[in-house]
């Protein structure tokens, strides 16, 4: 499934019989915001990421941050995603599911429900299922 909160982001590709536009790349693109940051604001030190538990998305953040003279902060990562789950909850989150494409997501029971009114489920059965309860492994 997809959540969405107060921010949302979309990608798509496309290409046709004539012609091939590339995607561009995340990590560049993450390169060119951040160095546009740090020069705005000369004593950046850091950046945190919401890594939990990929160590693609991790690594990819890290190398970034290392190319840039800066400290990657994953202060989530790792954590139990029950939890994180609970947690993101009751300090406000208000994310819904906006897509189903995972197993044991079911568009006439989740779709367009609250985290806050599945967290049973997505902590319970859903996890039981080997599905992880934050969606970090693109559920």
């Amino acid at each position: 499934s997809s959540f969405s909160s107060s921010s949302s982001s979309s990608s798509s590709s496309s290409s046709s019989s004539s012609s091939q536009i590339p995607e561009r790349d995340e990590v560049e693109d993450l390169l060119q915001v951040l160095s546009r940051v740090k020069r705005q604001f000369p004593k950046l030190r850091g950046v945190s990421s919401g890594a939990v538990l990929s160590n693609y998305q991790r690594n990819r953040v890290e190398d970034v941050c290392s190319r840039l003279g800066l400290v990657s902060l994953a202060y989530l990562w790792q954590r139990d995603q029950k939890e994180l789950l609970r947690d993101m909850i009751k300090s406000g989150v208000d994310a819904m599911i906006v897509k189903t494409a995972s197993m044991g997501m079911y568009p006439k029971q989740h779709l367009g429900k609250r985290l806050s009114e599945i967290v049973g489920y997505l902590s319970g059965e859903f996890a039981e299922m080997g599905c992880h309860p934050c969606g970090e492994g693109g559920e």
